[in-house]
């Protein structure tokens, strides 16, 4: 609710009223994680903000933003409700965007607005979940400090109550394993992955691959986890904890002769495979509560707890008395070490062959209330429409992005429609609240408008928001900015969702698409609104030109327009080589790879996208040159080959990244039109089968190499570099003059 009221009546009336509302509440400790909040996004800003605690009521969380005696009141039922306030009052009077990325910069005004209206809302959505086992692989596998306490803050401010954490698991299970006698070869090196690959790991999908993860990795990533997660704590967030799921390393057998165990296979190959032990082995319920209670000492507990038995793998048996023996026993053993534990699992795992019987089974074994069911895709399937999780509480999850792919997806008419479906219907009376369940970050904003939508009530008009949204980006009103997102919003980007899609330089180079490689090809726009999008955003004013917000906004649009202009070279490109017409084949082949560099410039003008960056935080987490290695090798396979040479996964986490795309994706496009323009030269037909084992080779060594340079820092003007762009290849995109 907003109560709209003419700044010089806030100055008396508005004045009397928060001193009445304040007597109801008490004025906020003067350290505060919200004051050290305030501090952190808008350094000597502090006292210009009063900060108080209201009751809240029916359960719901409330905030409220004001003025009294010159300075802007941030009113809230908890410390995380005043961040909201925070933030409401950041984006909608002072227009200041917080970015999720410690190296984008916050700009703030020396001289902050007071609020030109008194604003109270109010939310039933007391669970605000965000995150995916897969973020801490595709987006936080290097992160320190410095990145994570400006994503806690963004989480704070977005109103996240439960997130997911994931880090720190590793030296918690090492510990145990010493425990029952198995070696620390038997635990890194046969059992744990990569740093990069832990979240397949951890949801048991993946064992040893890029082993043995180094002691430094397991150490620093505890120390971390511990300041992330009382961070959190301090805004009154419940991180979701692991807990166990019957995953084991196989070395169990070796100090466990009578332990049945049994294998399970995913998408890794079978060398992989994990080892699982049966529910009804004595030693399930000894190793939950020996892990909760060691966990518990080391990070501490809010009695949330994410275990997800069996994901995208076929349990042993989908018979339901089997299933809800299963599914008794992890929470029974998770109860005996924690009597207050809740057991967050994805319902991503009943996206394929689960019955309703199965299912209810699953579910109706644990205590109603105990367990907490994410509806992990609801944008694409709304599983909680099919039975309703049989009365189990449910969080509604926006997923969005797979593998941390560049391409933009946002449906935001879909997302609100379905959620004022949700708001509106009585019936769903056992959902939670509504979350994100992300797999790489990417797309800021729509993460944004989902944690908005559930302080806005029953109604929300996307439009209007677009609209706060690009003010808030551009530092204020800009009516090319505003209309640049509401043609790129509703138009271009319009109810799609294209999940696992690259565009024509991140797929694997083929003459027929699909080809080899995870990718799909992402939507391409030819029509006019993408181009149309793009000449609004560079006709922002000049002071709006050097905003951080402004720019990876630019860079989207840019990146998406250049990917459908490439499109259309190929589309010529691979008509001439038919045609066998060698003439028009090899100017057309020049210009587009001219076109993949031209947009490597561009990106390397945000830190965002600077493969750089990535690198150089892997090789930070290195004790010495051969570990520094080690881990730029590992983030070079999670963003390329994934795995091994030419896996069923490559390219899965295929992202458009300054360094990436020059020396990766173009490489084997430069390596696959030399080949193929040569064969056309010499009047033959090209060996396709040959030259694919070329390039699978050279992604291999490629993933495999460490030490090379790749720019850390961004280099060039982003508006200048796009609007050069613009008027290159506009025309390739049905552009009006």
């Amino acid at each position: 609710m907003r109560i709209s009221l003419p700044h010089r009546r806030l100055s008396l009336f508005g004045i009397v009223l928060l001193a009445l509302a304040s007597l109801t509440g008490h004025a906020a400790n003067p350290a505060s994680p919200v004051r050290e909040l305030i501090q952190r996004i808008a350094p000597g800003h502090v006292n210009d903000f009063i900060l108080e605690t209201i009751t809240a009521t029916n359960g719901e969380n409330v905030f409220e933003v004001g003025v009294r005696d010159g300075k802007i009141v941030l009113r809230g039922d908890e410390p995380l409700s005043q961040a909201v306030a925070f933030n409401w009052y950041l984006k909608h009077d002072a227009h200041v965007a917080v970015s999720w990325y410690a190296d984008d910069a916050v700009t703030v005004p020396r001289h902050l607005p007071l609020p030109t209206e008194t604003v109270r809302q109010a939310t039933k959505l007391s669970k605000r979940f965000f995150l995916n086992y897969c973020t801490f692989g595709y987006s936080f596998p290097w992160w320190q400090w410095r990145e994570w306490e400006r994503f806690v803050d963004w989480m704070a401010l977005n109103g996240i109550n439960l997130p997911l954490a994931q880090g720190g698991t590793e030296a918690v299970w090492q510990k145990v394993w010493r425990d029952y006698g198995l070696t620390d070869e038997e635990i890194r090196r046969d059992f744990f992955t990569g740093p990069a690959h832990l979240p397949w790991n951890r949801m048991g999908n993946l064992d040893k691959w890029d082993g043995p993860l180094p002691q430094s990795y397991i150490d620093g990533q505890l120390a971390l986890t511990k300041r992330i997660v009382d961070r959190e704590r301090a805004f009154g967030m419940k991180p979701v904890l692991p807990a166990f799921a019957g995953h084991v390393p196989a070395a169990v057998q070796r100090v466990r002769p009578e332990v049945k165990l049994t294998k399970l296979h995913w998408a890794a190959g079978a060398a992989y495979d994990t080892t699982f032990i049966a529910p009804q082995e004595p030693l399930f319920r000894e190793l939950q509560i020996k892990f909760l209670r060691a966990q518990e000492q080391e990070l501490g507990s809010d009695h949330y707890y994410g275990t997800d038995p069996f994901n995208e793998m076929a349990p042993p048996s989908m018979a339901p008395d089997y299933l809800a023996g299963v599914s008794k026993t992890i929470y029974e053993a998770m109860a005996a070490a924690d009597p207050a534990a809740v057991w967050v699992q994805m319902a991503w795992t009943f996206r394929g062959g689960w019955s309703n019987p199965s299912l209810q089974a699953m579910i109706e074994a644990v205590p109603k209330g105990r367990m907490l069911l994410l509806d992990y895709f609801c944008e694409e399937s709304e599983l909680w429409r099919r039975h309703q999780f049989f009365g189990a509480p449910f969080i509604w999850d926006y997923l969005g992005n797979f593998g941390g792919n560049t391409p933009i997806c946002g449906p935001i008419n879909k997302v609100n429609q379905r959620l004022t479906a949700l708001m509106n219907d009585a019936a769903p009376t056992n959902c939670a609240g509504l979350g994100s369940t992300l797999e790489g970050l990417n797309n800021q904003s729509m993460y944004e408008f989902l944690f908005a939508r559930a302080w806005a009530g029953p109604q929300c008009d996307p439009s209007a928001w677009l609209r706060e949204q690009a003010q808030c980006h551009a530092g204020g009103p800009d009516a090319a900015v505003e209309a640049a997102f509401q043609t790129f919003w509703l138009q271009v980007l319009a109810d799609r969702i294209d999940s696992s899609r690259g565009d024509v330089f991140m797929i694997v180079p083929s003459l027929s698409h699909p080809g080899r490689g995870y990718l799909g090809e992402a939507a391409v726009f030819q029509s006019s609104p993408l181009a149309q999008a793009w000449k609004e955003m560079l006709a922002a004013a000049p002071a709006v030109r050097t905003r951080d917000a402004y720019r990876n906004d630019l860079a989207d649009i840019t990146g998406m327009a250049m990917g459908a202009a490439a499109a259309e070279v190929r589309r010529q490109m691979f008509a001439a080589f038919k045609q066998k017409d060698a003439a028009a084949f090899k100017p057309l082949a020049a210009k587009f790879l001219a076109m993949g560099h031209d947009l490597d410039a561009l990106l390397g003008t945000r830190p965002d996208y600077l493969f750089g960056i990535w690198v150089n935080g892997a090789r930070a987490w290195g004790r010495n040159a051969a570990e520094a290695d080690y881990y730029e090798q590992n983030a070079r396979t999670i963003v390329t080959t994934w795995m091994g040479r030419s896996h069923s996964l490559n390219d899965y986490a295929g992202r458009d990244w300054n360094g990436l795309l020059a020396g990766y994706y173009l490489g084997r496009w430069q390596l696959y039109l030399d080949a193929i323009g040569a064969a056309l030269a010499d009047g033959k037909e090209a060996d396709m089968k040959a030259i694919d084992g070329r390039l699978k080779d050279f992604e291999w060594k490629w993933a495999q190499g460490s030490g090379g340079k790749f720019a850390a820092k961004p280099k060039g003007d982003c508006h200048a570099i796009s609007q050069a762009l613009y008027k290159k290849y506009a025309p390739l995109l049905n552009a009006k003059p």
